[in-house]
């Protein structure tokens, strides 16, 4: 089963991923953009050692996570811009200040939105819909998929199909 999870991820596209936090509320936001699926790049905010960082890791454990409620897709990459996609999560500021764009306390969801932004001016992705209507469709998304995969009866919904963005 593992494998036909894994092929539902569409290699050098850009996916925010949206996670079970154990018994805490809400999720825990990244982006994910598989390489050779089932192994790819996770960018997201972590606070694990007391402070706010971003962590950069290549993993394949991602499309059989058994906490992962979403991944949808809000774009591709390409040998064009991979720098770029890379070089722009890498330059989002994870430091724990709130949001230059929202002024939101920072989360890892703020970090994840923000993210958005840079990659839309970057010229990675071309948003169609507001940040602020691609959270709340990717929030009711995964809560309908939240009790589900706590049970263990439903792995991720992945959706490659959002209308969201399009490529540059």
């Amino acid at each position: 089963m593992s494998s036909q999870i894994a092929r539902q991820y569409e290699n050098y596209s850009i996916y925010v991923i949206l996670s079970l936090r154990g018994a805490n509320p809400g999720f825990h936001w990244g982006i994910f953009c598989p390489t050779a699926t089932p192994t790819g790049q996770v960018w997201h905010a972590i606070n694990r050692s007391g402070g706010w960082s971003l962590e950069l890791k290549e993993t394949s454990g991602v499309p059989t996570s058994m906490s992962l409620c979403l991944a949808f897709k809000v774009g591709t990459v390409n040998s064009a811009n991979w720098e770029t996609f890379k070089q722009t999560l890498a330059s989002v500021p994870a430091n724990g200040q709130p949001s230059p764009n929202t002024n939101e306390e920072f989360t890892c969801r703020v970090w994840v939105k923000d993210a958005l932004h840079a990659l839309h001016l970057a010229g990675v992705i071309r948003l169609l819909k507001s940040i602020a209507e691609i959270e709340l469709e990717a929030l009711d998304k995964a809560e309908a998929n939240r009790l589900a995969v706590e049970r263990g009866r439903n792995s991720a919904r992945v959706i490659n199909q959002t209308g969201y963005s399009t490529s540059s």
